[in-house]
């Protein structure tokens, strides 16, 4: 049973760029204020808490979660301590929010799910590409049942940050640290995309990836290091309706600093996103669908989100789902599932086969 909180008191757990969006989430959230941030490099967490006016800073995970006034933690490391990180403060009885990908691999996945579903708390995972304007008006068309039944999902989220040889060999290409490389950390996303606006779920998938440049500088100036995980990945899926789905991710194509997109055909009509516009959505729909036409539609207002509400909006939702008393989405639950699909891609790749989704 979870206890009724006034505020929720949230401790922060990494201090990169990305924990800053948690703290601006929590600092303007009524129920809610960030307490503390943690990071063995007390330094780094202590930069991170004044920037953003939070009292303190910690060096220590078992301190963080001793404090009786952290309700609440929100991952936001290197995937390999995902899990230690998050069965403590299970076990410590508090809520958590934890950044994709889930785990380094499905066995981790499946051990936080369970540490979880036994601790009664609730739990999310950061999928944030589910809450720009586009994405959410294209869910509510497709719920609605303007596309009829959807025969194709086609997705690519794709950077180019990794072009350039020189850039060294940071945590997020060492497998030790990742688990897997771009199929995880953008691959994540545009499949969970996929999922969330078509309403259906992959069920099956072969894969291929990529290494395209294999050995980079180490980050000491010592020399260079194999990078051990993939630069590409490319999914052909099938859904649980039947729909055929290709999606794609890369660190490798040139762009206006990512190139995320998702279209969608179905017997009545279509729809296609580009996130490099977010308050942008293409339709062919209703009579249009009839004459052959794609038109950019205006999306109504209660749809709308700023970049900041939208890469905030998990947060907000973790927060408003404990004051509510009641799991939010996504959870662990469909952190889980992703990591299913992820370590299918993966298996496909080594036994250049189809795999079904586990689970």
């Amino acid at each position: 049973m979870v206890k009724e909180l006034n505020e929720i008191g949230i401790g922060i757990i990494g201090s990169g760029s990305w924990a800053g969006f948690y703290i601006a989430a929590s600092q303007r959230h009524s129920r809610a204020r960030a307490v503390a941030v943690c990071n063995p490099n007390i330094a780094s967490a202590r930069r991170m808490a004044d920037q953003h006016g939070v009292v303190d800073a910690v060096g220590d995970v078992e301190e963080l979660l001793a404090r009786a006034d952290v309700d609440a933690v929100a991952i936001v490391t290197p995937n390999d301590s995902h899990e230690e990180i998050a069965i403590a403060s299970l076990a410590a009885g508090k809520h958590v929010i934890c950044e994709k990908p889930m785990a380094m691999n499905l066995e981790q996945a499946r051990r936080m799910k369970a540490a979880a579903d036994a601790a009664g708390v609730v739990t999310g995972i950061n999928f944030t590409w589910r809450h720009p304007s586009a994405a959410a008006y294209a869910r509510h068309l497709v719920s609605e049942g303007e596309l009829g039944r959807i025969f194709h999902i086609n997705g690519c989220f794709s950077q180019g940050w990794l072009i350039n040889p020189n850039v060294p060999l940071i945590w997020r290409l060492r497998k030790d640290k990742t688990g897997s490389g771009c199929l995880g950390d953008i691959g994540a996303h545009i499949i969970d995309l996929a999922e969330w606006v078509s309403g259906e779920r992959i069920t099956s998938v072969v894969a291929d990836m990529t290494t395209f440049i294999e050995e980079r500088p180490l980050q000491d100036g010592s020399g260079t290091g194999r990078v051990e995980v993939d630069d590409a990945a490319s999914l052909m899926v099938r859904f649980d309706n039947g729909a055929m789905g290709s999606l794609t991710s890369s660190r490798y194509v040139i762009s206006e600093g990512m190139d995320h997109r998702l279209e969608i055909y179905g017997d009545k009509g279509a729809i296609i996103m580009d996130l490099q516009d977010p308050d942008s959505l293409k339709a062919s729909i209703g009579r249009f669908a009839g004459e052959s036409q794609m038109l950019s539609i205006p999306i109504p207002a209660r749809f709308k989100q700023s970049a900041s509400g939208y890469l905030q909006r998990n947060v907000k939702n973790f927060i408003d789902a404990i004051v509510a008393g009641e799991q939010m989405s996504p959870s662990f639950a469909d952190g889980l599932h992703n990591q299913e699909i992820l370590e299918a891609a993966l298996t496909s790749v080594s036994e250049r086969s189809w795999i079904d989704i586990a689970g």
